[in-house]
C-alpha cells in the first residue's frame, strides 16, 4: 500500500510540474508579445511625433504674406 501511495505522490508532483511549466510558458509568451507591441507602438509614436513637428515648423515659419501668395497663386480665375 505504501509503494501505491509513493507512486500517486510522485505522479502528482509530475503531473503539477507540468502544468506550472505550461503556466510559466504562457505568461513568458505574454510579456514578450506585450513587449513587442509596446516597441511597435513607441516606434510610430516617435514617427507621428516627427512629423507633427516637421508640420508645425513649416506652419510656423509661413508667414501672412506667403500663404496669401500662394493661395493667389493656385487659386486665381486668370486662367
Amino acid at each position: 500500500m505504501n509503494k501505491l501511495y509513493l507512486i500517486i505522490g510522485i505522479g502528482a508532483v509530475v503531473y503539477g510540474a507540468y502544468f506550472y511549466g505550461v503556466n510559466i510558458t504562457k505568461a513568458k509568451c505574454k510579456m514578450q508579445t506585450a513587449t513587442e507591441n509596446l516597441q511597435t507602438f513607441q516606434d510610430i509614436q516617435q514617427k507621428n511625433t516627427i512629423t507633427k513637428r516637421n508640420n508645425h515648423e513649416i506652419v510656423y515659419k509661413t508667414g501672412v504674406g506667403d500663404i496669401r501668395r500662394i493661395l493667389r497663386d493656385k487659386y486665381t480665375i486668370a486662367e
